[in-house]
């Protein structure tokens, strides 16, 4: 979208270039690995360091930004696209880092420059990325107050409101002009709920910022705890008997039924290696047996400590399964756990981002298939929470998945390139079976999600995010929020890298 802050950003892009080495691939200068920059016939094979495991056939750059409010310095990638997806420039995606489970580095999947975007990945305190060796500093809280000033932080500088500790803005780091004022977020799974904190926080910060797309987003902690059901360990998805929709379910909680709880210390899970279980006693006999229902699905671990919700956690005090003398040292207090979850679903959350008006023009799409990757429950309580939140309680534009024909470009595309695809492929899916919903429409019956969503065998898991990302990059930049679209808006073609 042409904005008059474009013709700025563009001559700081050009000035900021005009100083520096030469970092586009394919220029005469010679490639050294080790200067975080993907370039000039460099490979993962050829040197790591550089390139990674990332697969970006673009420039890679690194460096640090200091976090207000926040100890140390964060190390933040910068990853170019080899050509840019619009005649003036490429959109900017902060690909969100996930705050239960280990990224291993920066987030390198998915692959936004092969839309032709700038894609920005960071690491939280403390956390370091393998390929390169680049850390944070400070120490991570797992979504607390400072992991939500880091993310606060990494939107403003990929908005290019933010230097870097040595004074350069996004516009000297990447190597296409960067349209600042068409940046976009994505998280998949827990990395949503740093997000929503950070937008209800902080949204008024976040100049430049168009749209949000959130993967299959746990809403509470129960859901974080997949504690309604969770997929064992080969795969099968365990049903809590307990959680019955409509009855159990509201916009802000999940009622859940806590009779006859009890604690084993010594039960053993295929999920992980900590010791001990709660589980609903359905029989009544007082030991694990078949027809009991174990909480066997991982709860997020934090400092050696697993945090489980905040109702099962006081459940446990009140049936008497667990007293304060004999709690497990690797098991978050109650105390521990209604800090550290009121904090991150505190219940006016969407509301508050009704009075912001940069947040009121922000765009949202949650990305979902039939088969969920962690949460089990049939009607997607999670994915009704969010869009009942960002829709009714923020007011804003919501998407149930990508337009079908964005879906139907990727297909063709990745078809094309002849990129790897596991059988069955997703090409062979009959493109009608992916749904085409209309923003801000839900299903009259939520037993029925999974109608909206998108079939879960091939390779739809990796080219759905794409086509999602790239559907609300193109209608940032055109302005185009009608309802559906029926074509795309950009036809993108990536520069074939050169021997």
């Amino acid at each position: 979208m042409q904005r008059g802050w474009l013709l700025t950003l563009t001559v700081l892009f050009l000035l900021s270039a005009c100083g520096s080495t030469p970092e586009t691939p394919g220029s005469v200068s010679t490639a050294i690995c080790g200067n975080n920059v993907c370039e000039n016939g460099e490979s993962v094979n050829s040197c790591p360091q550089d390139c990674g495991a990332s697969f970006f056939d673009g420039t890679i750059k690194t460096t640090y930004i200091k976090s207000q409010d926040s100890s140390g310095k964060i190390a933040v990638m910068v990853a170019s696209p080899r050509t840019k997806r619009y005649s003036d420039g490429a959109g900017v995606v902060v690909v969100v880092s996930p705050i239960f489970s280990s990224a291993n580095g920066f987030m390198r999947d998915p692959n936004l420059a092969s839309l032709g975007l700038v894609q920005v990945s960071y690491l939280w305190p403390g956390n370091k990325d393998k390929v390169t060796g680049t850390a944070s500093e400070g120490e991570f809280d797992h979504g607390g107050p400072n992991s939500i000033k880091v993310l606060r932080d990494v939107i403003r500088f990929a908005g290019g409101r933010l230097a870097d500790v040595n004074g350069r803005f996004i516009f000297g780091l990447a190597s296409v002009p960067p349209l600042t004022d068409e940046v976009g977020l994505y998280a998949s799974g827990d990395a949503g709920l740093a997000v929503t904190k950070a937008l209800a926080l902080y949204g008024e910060q976040y100049q430049g910022l168009q749209y949000y797309i959130g993967r299959e987003n746990p809403t509470m902690d129960s859901l974080a705890s997949h504690e309604i059901g969770y997929y064992d360990a080969t795969g099968k998805p365990v049903y809590n008997p307990f959680y019955l929709y409509p009855s159990s379910y509201t916009f802000d909680s999940l009622t859940l039924n806590y009779t006859n709880l009890r604690w084993d210390p010594i039960y053993a899970s295929g999920n992980s290696n900590l010791a001990g279980r709660p589980y609903l006693d359905l029989d009544g006999n007082g030991i694990i047996s078949g027809g009991d229902y174990i909480f066997d699905g991982q709860p997020p671990v934090i400092g050696g400590k697993r945090y489980y919700s905040i109702g099962l956690t006081r459940a446990l005090l009140d049936t008497g399964a667990l007293s304060p003398a004999a709690w497990p040292a690797d098991v978050a207090t109650l105390q521990e756990v209604t800090s550290f979850w009121m904090f991150l679903q505190s219940s006016d959350r969407f509301a508050v981002m009704q009075n912001d008006p940069i947040i009121q023009n922000l765009k949202v799409m949650l990305v979902f298939a039939r088969d969920d990757h962690a949460q089990v429950a049939k009607d997607k309580p999670h994915i009704h929470q969010a869009y009942q939140g960002f829709r009714f309680e923020a007011r804003l534009w919501v998407r149930l998945n990508p337009d079908r024909a964005y879906v139907q470009d990727m297909l063709q595309e990745n078809a094309t390139t002849g990129q790897e695809t596991p059988s069955p492929t997703a090409a062979a899916i009959p493109i009608l079976d992916f749904p085409d919903n209309p923003a801000n429409t839900q299903p009259t019956d939520w037993t029925k999600i999974g109608d909206y969503a998108y079939p879960s065998q091939g390779v739809a898991a990796r080219l759905v995010p794409l086509a999602a990302v790239a559907e609300m990059a193109d209608r940032a930049h055109t302005g185009i929020w009608d309802e559906n679209l029926g074509q795309v808006l950009y036809n993108y073609t990536a520069s074939t890298p050169t021997p």
